[in-house]
């Protein structure tokens, strides 16, 4: 079984059809079609093996970790009247 990681935090249940150089075709497990994801798409990525749901769960995080701090509070100025 493989699995799509989403940045957002889902995880989608598939397998993979075909592997590109460039791409995965992924066949989700409540899709009738196959979704084409490519390889080098910063908010989504496939994994397949006996350890994809590890490997998908430390992907997310690490994006998670490297999108914190992007704004920092101190950034943001309120107007208080």
């Amino acid at each position: 079984m493989a699995i799509h990681a989403k940045s957002n935090g889902w995880l989608i249940g598939g397998k993979i059809i075909e592997e590109t150089p460039t791409s995965w075709i992924f066949q989700a497990m409540d899709e009738k079609r196959p979704k084409v994801i490519a390889k080098n798409d910063p908010k989504s990525q496939v994994f397949d093996g006996d350890s994809a749901l590890d490997d998908a769960e430390s992907w997310q995080q690490a994006n998670r970790n490297s999108r914190r701090g992007y704004r920092k509070s101190k950034d943001i100025v309120t107007a208080r009247g």
